[in-house]
């Protein structure tokens, strides 16, 4: 498994009413060992931060009961658009060059994708109130009316609503949960 040298946070509003969700600021720091041109370094992970966000937001492959894949046009499987992507503040760090090449580069690219989804999801839970809700992305308008529609009995109920539909995960106050020694 590989891992990112980059830290994501995101500040964000979540519309109950139609399930919006506003990404009015983030932040990508990102160790890349070695920046030999620190202009393209940033519009890759600018690039990243747009895929990933398509992942936590919009983008789902949906499939029928047998199988057969529903998202099958650009009207059916969403990406964003770059009314949907803000701008993002970067923060490139050279502070671990990388032992395994002559250069001290690393990767910046694909693993400004990976830290996206995880970033939404936890602000999501921070704006609602509800820490652990979001299980599944994307957290689609879908997802997060349901989730509105429903009262804090229901909220709290056996299944998480955010979860997709093959879920069996219960759903807990975070400081109930305990911690395994």
């Amino acid at each position: 498994m590989n891992y990112a040298y980059s830290v994501h946070m995101a500040v964000l509003k979540v519309d109950s009413e139609i399930g919006a969700v506003a990404v009015e600021r983030y932040l990508v720091a990102f160790d890349v060992g070695r920046a030999v041109n620190p202009r393209p370094i940033k519009g890759q992970i600018v690039r990243g931060f747009a895929q990933g966000l398509g992942g936590a937001l919009m983008e789902e492959f949906l499939y029928d009961a047998h199988g057969e894949l529903l998202s099958v046009t650009f009207a059916d499987f969403l990406m964003p658009t770059a009314s949907d992507v803000p701008t993002i503040d970067v923060l490139i760090t050279e502070d671990a060059p990388s032992p395994c090449n002559p250069l001290g580069i690393k990767g910046a690219g694909e693993a400004s994708i990976t830290g996206v989804g995880a970033a939404i999801a936890s602000a999501i839970d921070d704006a609602i109130s509800e820490p652990g809700a979001v299980m599944q992305l994307p957290v689609t308008r879908k997802r997060l009316k349901k989730f509105f529609a429903a009262d804090s009995q229901e909220r709290l109920a056996s299944v998480t609503l955010l979860n997709g539909p093959d879920e069996r995960r219960l759903s807990q106050k975070v400081d109930s949960v305990p911690i395994a020694t």
